[in-house]
């Protein structure tokens, strides 16, 4: 949740992961200094902003975190913000190299963050679909119903960010899940319904 404001300083922390997955995320006085040092443990960048500026980036970001290990919790962001932070920085943006057609269904792009209806089409062509006999899938022709702990699927942040690879850590009543997203080992974990997680298609999880 976002609770940045137009009258108050701020820091921008930011930069991409080893998949080239954009973050960011704002952090307030008095953290800012503690959130400079987090990001220069990273290998992060971060740029101050002061009261009133570019608040149609910063007012989008979500807000971070700081951990005891000295490191910061940096979400994951749409590319199109990412992109605005770093030319409002001055810093060049290095997105994801496009070593794969942007249709190709199995392209790691879309494999992370499709939309949920995209993610559901993928997974009933791999493992039988909804309305189908279930052959192959051990007779269940709900793929969420076979979901279990150690299953990687893919989950969002909230609601204005993209789907990404998460590790099912616990399966709890009425088809909750306790997840770990898989390229942020330090961020804590978060519960979510079944029906709000993605599946990914098997030939995608093969190539892991």
């Amino acid at each position: 949740m976002n609770v940045a404001s137009e009258t108050t300083r701020s820091l921008i922390v930011f930069g991409r992961d080893e998949s080239r997955k954009a973050h960011a995320s704002v952090f307030l006085l008095p953290e800012v200094e503690a959130a400079e040092s987090a990001a220069r443990l990273m290998g992060m960048h971060s740029h101050r902003v002061e009261p009133g500026d570019a608040p149609d980036i910063v007012l989008r970001l979500p807000a971070g975190k700081l951990f005891d290990s000295g490191k910061a919790f940096v979400p994951f962001v749409k590319s199109e913000l990412y992109t605005r932070i770093a030319a409002l920085a001055g810093v060049a943006d290095e997105p994801r190299p496009h070593s794969a057609d942007a249709s190709d269904p199995d392209s790691p792009e879309n494999a992370s963050a499709g939309s949920p209806e995209a993610l559901t089409s993928h997974a009933d062509e791999g493992q039988g679909g909804g309305s189908g006999d279930g052959g192959g899938d051990g007779g269940s022709p709900d793929p969420w119903a076979r979901l279990a702990v150690g299953d990687v699927v893919l989950a969002s942040e909230g609601p204005d960010e993209g789907y990404f690879e998460a590790r099912i850590m616990k399966a709890k009543a009425k088809g909750i899940f306790t997840l770990k997203f898989r390229d942020y080992p330090e961020a804590p974990q978060v519960d979510r319904s079944y029906y709000q997680l993605g599946l990914i298609h098997p030939r995608q999880l093969a190539k892991k």
